[in-house]
Order: C-alpha cells, then structure tokens, then sequence
C-alpha cells in the first residue's frame, strides 16, 4: 500500500511525541512554536530539539504505520522536528533505519513546513533520495496533518493519512 519507497512525516505519523509545547510555547513567548522561525537567532530552537529528542528516546511508534513499512525497501522522513529527535527514535528501530535515506528536518528545511515552499524543497529532497528504490513508481506521501496531504497531492504524490491506517488495522 505504501509502496517500496514512501516518504513519511515522523511526530504523529511515525511516533508520537510527547512535549511539553504548552511550556515551550510559553517560554518562547509565541502562540506556535513555528512562529519562532520570524524571529532571528532564537536559541530557543535548542530548547525544542532538546524536548523533542528526550521524547523521542521513549515515543510510542504508531504500529498502523511502522507495520505498513515493512515491505518498503527505503523510506524519507520530512518533518518540521529536528532531525536529531528522528534519529533518536530511529536508533530505537534499527530495520526502519537501515532503509531510511535522508531525514529532511527543520535544520534543512530553514522554514516552516507549512509554507509550501519550504515543504516543496523538502519533499524534492526526499524524493530524490528514494527515486532509486521506487524505480519510476509513485511517489507515497504518509502524514497526519490536512496540509501536509494537499501539498503532497499538489506536488504529484499519492497522499496517505495515519487515519486511513489506523482504520484498516
């Protein structure tokens, strides 16, 4: 169903992580952590990084999801977290690492994801690096946000929800 090379976002999708955002937010003195990326050299980004990595060390991974991958040959996370929680969690599951490629995470995309510029570059990455394992097959796009799937749909994917999975287990 996901076919051999998927592209996947990772909190919410692949794990979920539990962070405190309420106190980060507050500490940050924003509405939604994204709003941080209008504000130059805010160090609170390493706050996040590091709630989101200590989370990720114990996350809960969404098995409608990890179980769909086992066919896959290689995978791409494209995430708005940093890639650091990623690879936190993916050392937890060393199959599901091995066929990761790339990891395209706020530290690469510069912006946020829901800008569709940004989530473009993002997923250019990670399609690049799946192209040979899907050997001219679609692309599959797994997410659990609405904007998420409409910008994959737009750039040519077959967008995938975690709630369409999590029915069908």
């Amino acid at each position: 169903m996901l076919g051999p090379a998927p592209v996947v976002d990772f909190d919410g999708t692949l794990a979920r992580l539990d962070v405190a955002w309420d106190v980060l937010r507050r500490t940050a003195g924003v509405q939604r952590i994204e709003e941080l990326w209008t504000r130059s050299g805010v160090a609170v980004w390493d706050d996040v990084t590091h709630a989101e990595t200590l989370a990720a060390n114990t996350a809960a991974a969404l098995d409608a999801v990890l179980g769909r991958l086992e066919d896959a040959t290689a995978l791409a996370v494209l995430t708005s977290n940093s890639q650091a929680s990623v690879r936190a969690f993916l050392g937890r599951f060393p199959a599901l690492d091995e066929k990761v490629t790339v990891v395209v995470g706020r530290e690469t995309l510069a912006g946020p994801k829901t800008d569709f510029t940004v989530f473009t570059h993002g997923f250019r990455l990670c399609v690049e690096a799946t192209a040979t394992a899907r050997d001219g097959g679609p692309v599959v796009y797994v997410g659990d946000m609405d904007y998420e799937l409409e910008f994959a749909h737009r750039l040519g994917a077959v967008p995938i929800s975690v709630a369409t999975l999590e029915a069908r287990a």
